[in-house]
């Protein structure tokens, strides 16, 4: 019989999200170089028995700057090899100080390039055609960071897809949106929080263990460093590989925020019911099936138009 949080012991739930904080642990880890070896940023995979062509998926996680452990689910729901990373400055990564180094989307992507570099080194991303062969997810911020390392000229290999889940096409409208919907509950930011950001009674410790303290970054976090961010017209209509756009029916990422992503040549939205921003720990079921069916769709390269810059 499982126990519901909210009946246990404030111990017991103590020791789920010390258990959740210390899932690394079940993972294969590597700490990966980047900024030419100065910093070293933290990944793990995931290795699941699945069908044998089944490529890796790459895990942006959000924030800026609260780390992977919330997304840890996407493992046990899909049937293919997960990957995950903390950004630089946050979670298990080096946290350098912003005097020695660079905080901005732009130093991220340049990580992202790097990360996947090391990735195919050590062989966890494989190649296929002279090409690395994985699929490419981001959730909330990493959602834009991925679309914004795949817009860029850095060289990013393009994935076989792409996932953006709970993302914004824009801030400005995004904040706009949170701001009505808490005039909605009067300001009550608790009820904001219950209804638009995870409906799950009590939170998942995988959630909990997101926010624990000192696991989040401080140099470099929340949606106030990134007030400012649309996507360009030009990386919209540049982006042509496969997108999966993920959104939730209660998200305070609402569809009107994320209305650009509308404009990607191969973009296909799916709404997941009941769900807020958290969707993946609220319909993990759902969620996994609708993100598996997508990828499995995306596994070959002839699947995968060319990009274009």
């Amino acid at each position: 019989m499982v126990v519901p949080l909210a009946k246990m012991p404030a111990q017991s739930i103590e020791k789920l999200v010390v258990e959740a904080i210390n899932r690394p642990a079940e993972l294969g880890s590597l700490m990966l170089p980047v900024r030419g070896g100065s910093c070293h940023i933290w990944a793990g995979h995931h290795f699941l028995e699945g069908p044998a062509d089944a490529l890796p998926l790459l895990v942006c996680h959000g924030g800026p700057g609260v780390p992977s452990d919330y997304l840890f689910p996407l493992g046990e729901q899909l049937q293919r090899p997960v990957i995950f990373f903390d950004q630089l400055g946050c979670g298990r990564s080096d946290r350098p100080s912003p005097d020695v180094e660079e905080y901005s989307i732009a130093a991220s992507v340049g990580d992202l390039v790097e990360v996947i570099e090391a990735l195919v080194a050590n062989g966890l991303i494989p190649m296929q055609g002279g090409r690395p062969a994985y699929h490419l997810y981001g959730q909330s911020f990493g959602g834009i960071l991925a679309f914004e390392a795949l817009t860029s000229e850095l060289g990013l290999p393009l994935p076989r897809s792409l996932t953006l889940s709970n993302v914004p096409s824009s801030v400005p409208v995004l904040l706009a949106e949170v701001a009505a919907l808490l005039a909605d509950l009067d300001g009550d930011a608790a009820g904001f929080d219950a209804a638009h950001v995870c409906r799950s009674t009590p939170r998942p410790p995988e959630l909990l263990a997101a926010y624990a303290p000192g696991h989040p970054g401080h140099h470099w976090r929340g949606v106030d460093v990134i007030a400012d961010w649309s996507a360009p017209e030009h990386g919209l209509h540049s982006l042509t590989l496969p997108v999966l756009l993920l959104a939730a029916e209660h998200d305070f990422v609402t569809l009107r925020s994320m209305q650009a992503w509308q404009q990607l040549a191969q973009q296909h939205l799916v709404v997941i019911p009941g769900a807020a921003h958290h969707a993946l720990l609220e319909q993990p079921e759902v969620y996994g099936a609708c993100l598996e069916s997508f990828l499995r769709q995306h596994e070959s390269a002839s699947t995968n138009n060319s990009q274009h810059s």
